[in-house]
């Protein structure tokens, strides 16, 4: 029977001694072994026709992604791609799941866009109002006990004056 801690070699050569709880490499490999499990079991609760029909409408996809066109930015589809759409519309439900065209510079793009927002995310201020030196701090607590009678007004006139000094 094993052990919760697992032994891990560190780059000087020891071994340190990590619960497998806290191992975060081996988390992120176990859930993405559990993904393709649950992937491959759905996959093979479809029918048949379903995947055949998905892996053609991928290729036709390929394959106008990849047709020689004179330079142009945009996706241009002939009429014979049109009529595969048309038919598929009528036949499948599910037709505009399999429609998205896109090239592989957009999905770097789109990949570099999330980057992007989640390091501004990262990266963003604490938020709230700066903290006070401990000068301040000590000052106002000196205050606040020499003066235990005055109110708000008066202990704030008293902190600018003696700021200002």
């Amino acid at each position: 029977m094993k052990s919760a801690a697992s032994g891990r070699r560190l780059w000087d050569g020891r071994t340190s001694r990590v619960p497998a709880w806290q191992s975060v490499g081996d988390a992120w490999t176990v859930l993405d072994l559990l993904l393709l499990v649950l992937t491959a079991l759905r996959a093979a609760g479809r029918c048949r026709s379903d995947l055949v029909l998905e892996n053609l409408l991928l290729r036709h996809q390929l394959a106008v992604l990849t047709r020689p066109t004179r330079q142009r930015p945009r996706v241009c589809f002939r009429r014979l791609d049109k009529l595969l759409w048309v038919l598929v519309r009528r036949l499948r439900r599910d037709w505009r799941r399999h429609l998205v065209v896109v090239t592989p510079d957009t999905v770097v793009r789109w990949h570099r866009a999330g980057w992007r927002l989640y390091w501004r995310w990262r990266s963003r201020g604490a938020g709230g109002r700066p903290r006070l030196s401990p000068e301040v701090r000590d000052l106002i607590a000196r205050l606040s006990r020499e003066n235990l009678l005055w109110g708000a007004s008066g202990f704030a006139a008293s902190c600018s004056s003696s700021a200002s000094r």
